[in-house]
């Protein structure tokens, strides 16, 4: 279906910067606002890159599963 991956691609950009704002916002409670930018960097930028990556698969299949519960498919979508 023409245009079926974006729906996944906005799934795993909403997940992925949850992620990488829950991860500075649980550094900021343990450390206090104090905390420099090199530790946030350090801890959010693998975050940032490695959740797209492992979450990619995940995305499409959830993706998937929403876009058939929108769209229930009929009688005639298996010819």
């Amino acid at each position: 279906m023409e245009g079926h991956w974006l729906g996944a691609v906005a799934v795993n950009t909403v997940v992925s910067a949850a992620a990488v704002i829950a991860t500075v916002v649980a550094a900021m409670l343990v450390w206090g606002t104090d905390v420099s930018r090199a530790l946030l960097l350090a801890l959010a930028a693998p975050v940032g890159v490695g959740v797209p990556v492992l979450f990619d698969s995940v995305s499409r299949t959830l993706w998937t599963a929403i876009d058939a519960l929108m769209r229930p498919p009929g009688p005639g979508d298996f010819d």
